[in-house]
């Protein structure tokens, strides 16, 4: 029997591919420095669309919780508040013989590692630059080292508390990238209060999901002077076809549409000093790697300056390993004349506990403060408190916006598809086409078989939580009724096959699996999914109307709930509604806001317009 899944992972390779012919066409458009400049600019403009960032910068209120000494340099144990409340802690390695003059200065984006801060391989890198006349500042990561909001549900803890925290944020057109690159920004700000700092020698390094910040920071951030990103940088095409997740934070909100891609983001800072790193045998594919260090070359040559781009590969798996470490190095030495070499000195990591910027490393304990949890509660629940009053009109036009939305206004052609038998019912199943090579099913179930959707008064159509014959067939069939069910894009027999992380076994609700990953796909290249749900069922209603279905009553369950209140409210064709009494609002009280909504059913800044409460009133008076 056919299974669509695998259709969804090629739909989005298409994309990515044409995408990236679109590309070459406007890349090969640039031949002077006045055209690189002009396209830089361009950049600027679409990456200032993906962020929101606070209107202000509050006091850092910078306290220093202890310190402690190594060989030639002292770590100086800090907290600071990129926001309100919000506490940020840090290590700062502070070099015992500066250089002649201002001291250079390193601000460390740290990868996925639990422990942050403390983790021995990013020590090595404070000790290291330290030790050859830098200061380093190291700050925790959002769910990392001692700014876990989760401590003893690991679970949730480090890349799926960015991805949780990321399902909250994007209801109020925000993303955790946008939080963790406003952290960064601040630590460049806690740097440039030194009165001994640089500012014209002011770096950036990270490993991992620290070379995502890297990147990032590096292209938002005009203070920064040099980069060096290590195993992250590679093609968003290439991440789509080999199926890889990513973090939420490695999403850049609609920059990967109109022939964007990763490169974009280091051009962005030509032509500043930038060290491409990754590792031969690492996930994140070389091959990408390679590629994108070619585009941006070509670019630093329009601009006479090849040699301040450098590519580093080493022989490893992913990680910040002793060659790449050392690499770094050399690098920060060429550029800020550091007066030393590439070598790493023999050192010993600090036990985890002597990092400790809080009694018991964890800001859980630290009075008056938030955790990245409770702050983004916080901002969720006052974006939504502020939402202005609109009328039923002002709601539908500006929710359409969001959800890219363009009512069908005819049914999608369909196959007829083997019927299955199975518990005494027979599961008549019709392939729907809703856009060229994607699948989506609808079944008939009935008590005996039908090669074609039959005509008649009435029908139930049925919009699953995940797969329609499984949550149909115990149903009693009502005389003179048929019994629909949907599966739109994503689920049932079109549920992605692959891309799973961690496990093999099925989880669409998972931070960091199947449905979450082609959701962060299509957010890249600005689609709205739960918009192209919608439309799936509109043109499920347009075709069993079209087959001569008089009346229909659309009804769902579970996540089901919030395409076909969608599509009830923007189907051409009138439909009866039959939903529960009551839908979960997005702001219920659990967990977290949104730990029984999968990210895909989350539609950019919802919030500020409406929510599901209302939503279903629009749905059942219409």
């Amino acid at each position: 029997m056919s299974n669509f899944g695998g259709l969804i992972q090629e739909y989005y390779v298409e994309l990515f591919r044409q995408n990236a012919k679109l590309r070459q066409k406007k890349l090969a458009a640039l031949k002077t420095p006045e055209d690189v400049y002009k396209y830089i600019e361009e950049l600027k403009n679409k990456i200032r669309d993906s962020y929101r960032f606070p209107e202000e910068k509050t006091p850092l209120n910078i306290r220093q919780c202890g310190s402690f000494r190594g060989e030639g340099y002292t770590v100086e144990k800090l907290i600071y508040y990129s926001r309100p409340d919000f506490p940020v802690t840090a290590n700062l390695y502070v070099p015992d013989n500066a250089l002649p003059g201002k001291t250079p200065a390193v601000l460390h984006l740290l990868g996925h590692a639990l422990d942050g801060k403390a983790c021995g391989e990013y020590q090595a890198v404070g000790i290291s630059l330290a030790r050859k006349g830098c200061m380093v500042l190291m700050p925790d990561p959002l769910g990392q080292g001692e700014r876990i909001s989760y401590p003893t549900r690991p679970e949730y803890q480090n890349t799926r508390e960015h991805n949780l925290l990321n399902r909250r944020l994007i209801s109020i057109g925000d993303n955790v990238g946008a939080w963790r690159i406003w952290d960064a920004m601040r630590g460049v700000d806690l740097l440039l209060e030194r009165p001994e700092t640089d500012p014209e020698r002011l770096g950036i390094v990270g490993n991992s999901g620290g070379g995502t910040m890297t990147t990032l920071v590096n292209a938002v951030e005009p203070r920064l002077k040099a980069a060096a990103p290590n195993c992250y940088i590679t093609t968003w095409q290439r991440l789509v076809e080999n199926e890889l997740p990513v973090d939420g934070e490695q999403i850049v909100p609609g920059f990967g549409a109109d022939g964007g891609e990763m490169a974009d983001l280091l051009i962005l800072k030509a032509p500043n000093p930038l060290l491409i790193m990754g590792e031969k045998d690492d996930f994140f594919d070389i091959r990408g790697t390679r590629e994108t260090f070619e585009e941006v070359k070509r670019i630093y040559s329009i601009l006479g300056v090849p040699e301040r781009v450098q590519l580093f590969v080493g022989e490893n798996n992913h990680g910040f390993k002793y060659a790449g470490r050392r690499a770094a190095y050399g690098f920060f030495n060429s550029v800020f004349g550091l007066g030393s070499d590439d070598t790493e000195p023999e050192h010993t990591a600090a036990a985890a506990e002597m990092t400790f910027c809080t009694t018991e490393g964890s800001v859980t304990r630290l009075p008056g403060a938030l955790t990245p949890d409770e702050a983004v509660r916080h901002e969720v629940k006052k974006y939504a408190a502020a939402r202005k009053i609109l009328t039923p009109d002002e709601i539908k036009k500006r929710l359409a916006e969001i959800l890219h939305l363009a009512p069908p206004v005819k049914a999608a052609p369909y196959r007829q598809l083997r019927p299955k038998y199975a518990e005494g019912v027979v599961d008549n199943r019709f392939g729907m086409e809703p856009e060229p090579n994607l699948i989506t099913t609808l079944h008939l179930i009935a008590n005996s078989t039908f090669m074609h959707i039959p005509s008649g008064k009435e029908a139930e159509l049925y919009i699953p939580e995940l797969k329609s014959f499984e949550e149909l067939k115990e149903r009693r069939l009502s005389p003179g009724t048929f019994l629909f069910g949907f599966d739109y894009r994503g689920v049932g027999e079109s549920m992605p096959d692959g891309c799973d992380q961690g496990s093999w076994a099925e989880d669409f609700f998972g931070l960091y699996r199947r449905d979450y990953h082609y959701d962060a796909m299509a957010r890249l290249m600005n689609i709205s999914v739960i918009g192209k749900r919608c439309e799936d069922v509109i043109k499920a209603i347009l075709l069993l109307k079209g087959s001569g279905i008089e009346e229909i009553t659309l009804t769902a369950s579970g996540i089901g709930m919030i395409p076909a209140i969608l599509a009830a409210i923007y189907s051409p064709q009138k439909v009866k509604t039959a939903f529960p009494a009551h839908c979960r609002t997005m702001l219920e009280s659990s967990l977290s806001a949104f730990d029984n909504y999968p990210q895909s059913m989350t539609p950019h800044n919802f919030l500020n317009i409406t929510d599901l409460d209302i939503l279903q009133e629009l749905a059942e008076q219409r």
